[in-house]
């Protein structure tokens, strides 16, 4: 996972729309709603999940199943975090 960032969505990731459409037709065609988790490599997305469906997208030849289980990982922690904040 060298090189990869994992963040949260901000209002300036609409430039990502594409991308995340991109690799939503790599699956089942639809990408996730709302706030997300994206993993990025060299500042392009690689995979995304929605923070309050889980559902995720990816690009399976750039992002592979670690790098999957540590984005959903970072869905939990930011849904604990706001549950105990009462986000």
């Amino acid at each position: 996972m060298h090189g990869v960032t994992i963040r949260l969505s901000t209002a300036d990731d609409a430039r990502h729309d594409e991308a995340l459409r991109r690799l939503a037709a790599l699956g089942d065609g639809s990408p996730p709603q709302g706030p997300l988790a994206l993993a990025e490599l060299a500042g392009e997305p690689v995979a995304a999940v929605g923070l309050a469906d889980g559902r995720t997208v990816a690009d399976r030849s750039r992002a592979g199943a670690a790098l999957l289980a540590v984005l959903q990982l970072h869905r939990l922690e930011v849904r604990l975090i706001g549950a105990i904040w009462g986000y």
